[in-house]
């Protein structure tokens, strides 16, 4: 019965330790590298992504968000899948399909030109995460402020 405690003591230790690794994963950068038309109703976006993971390795997939302003969706975004590197920070270079929702007409787009438009608008993200054995879950982030996103990158 002791051995079995011990184990399981062992267990609980090493998920702390490694969910608090997972904590410190942090976006570095953010850089736009190429747009390019998508059709009449979006366009891709090329970017540069800077991530510091001092964990182990994760990949992401069926990575969609929502763009909203004011409780109204202004467009949706799906990204391709990758995977973040065990113990790296290195720069991903990932391809976004953005559309832009149905009934947004050009000038709310245009606003979006405006640093401070686009700071007073929220992202939806849901990701599905999976780790090196194969375990996966779909985590979801909702209203998460633009505003946010650009103070931390433009460090």
């Amino acid at each position: 019965m002791r051995k079995i405690a011990l184990v399981l003591m062992a267990a609980l230790m090493l998920c702390l330790t490694s969910c608090n690794k997972v904590k410190q994963i942090s976006v570095t950068s953010v850089e736009v590298e190429n747009v390019s038309l998508a059709g009449l109703s979006g366009v891709y976006v090329h970017l540069a992504v800077g991530v510091d993971n001092p964990a182990f390795e994760i990949g992401l997939s069926e990575i969609e968000g929502a763009l909203k302003r004011s409780g109204k969706v202004l467009g949706n975004v799906a990204v391709d899948p990758f995977v973040l590197q065990a113990r790296s920070a290195e720069i991903y270079h990932l391809k976004a399909k953005v559309t832009i929702a149905s009934g947004v007409g050009l000038s709310e787009l245009m606003a979006l030109l405006d640093e401070k438009v686009l700071g007073e608008c929220m992202i939806d993200v849901s990701a599905r995460v999976t780790l090196k054995k194969g375990v996966s879950k779909v985590i979801r982030l909702n209203d998460i402020p633009v505003k946010k996103l650009l103070e931390n990158t433009e460090k």
